[in-house]
């Protein structure tokens, strides 16, 4: 016994001295200038009719003995509201391009049938098309996103479909509509013009598409309130050629342009892992990142204020398909390798959502890197389902810059950082910091200063396993599952963390977030000062260095009615009372160019020649009076300047004029 002790004391310290020898990670995270918003549609997902996710996975019909609203697996529902899924596309994928949506519509034994050539040639009996899409969009509560057929359609198809499902009109698609059930339109704000026009959309040449593009989004018109937002396709991963093209020639004709990027292993089936199929797997995902930066930089060159967002509709880890199963349905398991492989590609798209405004990973259930697995009436929640659980509180919330200096995951001759993260503050003032060890082996000491917050408690969860291909089944679903995380502990400057190996850790940190002290205004009135002037510009002058053609004063940030309508600026000068100490998020619309400063820096530029453009900026302020400043141009055309706050038990609304004084 007490050489058995000896044996187990000994290899203990000397795994304690290893431990010691590992270079720390430090990180900083800095609360004094938060700016970018993470869209919530970054945590977006993509159902195409491929395999089982449509038929089986979303869809039973509403005679199935397994439990459905109006055709809808209740189960997959309950799952999916519960991760807050934001946004779905559909209906592919290379589906899309050969889909022609009117077989989809009427009742069920009319509709046509069709092959599905892409992917396993069965038959598509087109019992799930528009309406049952957008119930399922309504049993979800989140945006529908329309994928168009340029491959194989028409203008003229595309033009019905988005008049069919978005206008209130006396029209025939109208008509069609109301007889099919169907009243008020739904008001399909995101459509996608093509999908991967470069190859199964129609092996078309970036200039060919190019033209496309132009033409099928001239008659995909706005209808009543509802204002496309037009995607185009965009590249499959490091074609920088195409993104270069697209800007060139059509960048004005679309508001995204979207990226495909799979990590890709489809030589193994997902369970069958070695180190080096790790490894090669996490350094596929880490690609992301640089694909992001170079096809961003691009993109600056022709937008240089961002107006254009990329859209990563595509995504994950693609895998041989499991045994037995049809090739053609893509159906593969998900592990822990899949779980840190997403949280790594989810903080890479937050760390760019000054660019990056929506992500779809693929699938969202029963293909590739699905969130949910089925089979009959049974259910299982995949590890990357739980990923977008923890990470649901980044959804909306305002990106803190991070900066990472990792040690290195070193295999054969080879390395990658072993750590990433990100972080974000919530309207409530709650800040989430995300990290991810990569090192399937190794733990990681983290050094976190913190400027900003001065901590005062901290709660966390983890994703880990001891087995690197450790995955839930229908038999044993909670293998790999979220669980209470408290290596952590606060340190003078931040926090200090013990991140184990192959991990996902989500931390919440809460306590006193640092600001700049109101100012002591007195004798305060309603209502900013205006000063208004003539001229033409391109972009907003210096007004300090003009003269003034009249001055005023108005109760809200409305254009003086003595504006000439065209050839115009305006400058306001004041103070915004701020009810409640937080983080408040600023809007700035404007037709032409407009900025907006509180307390002498400027937080939001929409500067320069634009129809009406809304750019957000946020700040975090003391209760009480802040200077601010607003200036706008008016070159010709049509003209609108509007400003809107959001903050702490405030939801979005024109800045009320109780709010500003002068």
């Amino acid at each position: 016994m007490k050489k058995i002790n000896s044996v187990f004391f000994f290899l203990i310290f000397i795994a304690s001295l290893s431990f010691a020898q590992v270079e720390k990670t430090k990180v900083a995270l800095d609360l004094s200038d938060p700016k970018f918003i993470i869209d919530k549609n970054i945590y977006g997902h993509f159902s195409e009719h491929l395999g089982n996710c449509i038929y089986g996975g979303l869809w039973v019909g509403k005679n199935s003995k397994i439990p459905n609203t109006n055709g809808i697996r209740n189960d997959v529902a309950s799952a999916l509201k519960k991760i807050k899924v934001p946004i779905l596309r559909w209906p592919g994928g290379c589906f899309a391009d050969e889909y022609h949506w009117k077989d989809g519509i009427g009742p069920k034994e009319k509709r046509p049938t069709m092959i599905n050539t892409n992917w396993g040639g069965v038959t598509e009996d087109n019992s799930f098309g528009t309406h049952e899409f957008l119930e399922l969009c309504r049993q979800l509560e989140c945006e529908p996103y329309f994928t168009a057929n340029v491959g194989s359609g028409t203008v003229q198809e595309l033009a019905q479909w988005v008049e069919y499902v978005n206008s209130d009109n006396v029209s025939p698609m109208t008509d069609l509509r109301k007889a099919n059930g169907q009243e008020k339109s739904w008001g399909v704000t995101y459509w996608a013009i093509g999908n991967e026009s470069w190859g199964c959309g129609g092996n078309m040449r970036p200039e060919y598409y190019a033209d496309q593009l132009k033409r099928y989004g001239t008659y995909a018109r706005n209808y009543g309130s509802y204002n496309l937002y037009k995607i185009a396709c965009g590249p499959a991963g490091d074609d920088y050629n195409w993104t270069e093209v697209l800007m060139r020639e059509g960048g004005s004709d679309f508001s995204g342009l979207a990226l495909h990027y799979y990590t890709w292993k489809n030589s193994k089936i997902a369970i069958d892992i070695n180190k080096a199929d790790w490894f090669d797997v996490m350094k596929q995902s880490l690609k992301m990142e640089e694909l992001i930066e170079k096809h961003s930089a691009i993109m600056d060159k022709y937008d240089p204020n961002k107006r254009i967002a990329l859209i990563v509709d595509e995504w994950g880890t693609w895998y041989k398909v499991e045994p037995n199963t049809n090739p053609g349905f893509l159906y593969q398991q998900n592990t822990l390798r899949d779980a840190v492989a997403a949280a790594t590609n989810l903080n890479i798209f937050n760390n760019h959502c000054d660019r990056v405004k929506m992500a779809n990973i693929a699938q969202i259930v029963n293909v590739l890197q699905s969130v949910i697995l089925t089979k009959d009436e049974k259910m299982v929640l995949t590890p990357t389902y739980h990923v977008f659980d923890l990470y649901k509180v980044h959804q909306n919330a305002t990106l803190i810059p991070l900066n990472i200096e990792s040690a290195d995951y070193k295999f054969d001759e080879q390395k990658i950082p072993s750590v990433n993260g990100s972080a974000s503050i919530d309207i409530n003032n709650n800040v989430h910091l995300s990290l991810v060890n990569i090192n399937p082996d190794e733990p990681e000491t983290i050094l976190c200063s913190i400027k900003g917050l001065k901590t005062e408690n901290i709660t966390g969860q983890i994703i880990t396993n001891k087995e690197m291909n450790a995955h839930n089944t229908f038999e044993n679903p909670d293998v790999v599952v979220p669980v209470s995380f408290s290596g952590y502990k606060i340190a003078e400057e931040g926090i200090e963390v013990e991140l184990p190996a192959k991990s996902v850790v989500v931390l919440e940190l809460r306590g006193e977030v640092e600001k700049k002290p109101a100012l002591e205004v007195k004798d305060a009135r309603t209502g900013l000062s205006y000063n208004l002037y003539k001229g033409i510009w391109n972009q907003l002058p210096n007004f300090d260095l003009l003269n003034a053609e009249n001055s005023g004063e108005v109760e809200n940030v409305i254009l003086p009615k003595e504006n000439p309508g065209e050839n115009f600026g305006v400058s306001y000068n004041g103070y915004i009372k701020i009810p409640e100490e937080g983080l408040y998020r600023f809007y700035l619309a404007s037709d032409d160019g407009s900025l907006l400063s509180i307390d002498g820096s400027t937080l939001i530029n929409n500067d320069g020649l634009h129809a009406v453009e809304e750019v957000m900026g946020t700040k975090y302020l003391s209760e009480g009076f802040h200077e601010v400043k607003i200036f706008f141009f008016q070159k010709g055309g049509g003209f609108n300047l509007n400003a809107s706050i959001e903050g702490p038990d405030l939801k979005k609304q024109t800045i009320p004029k109780e709010f500003l004084f002068h």
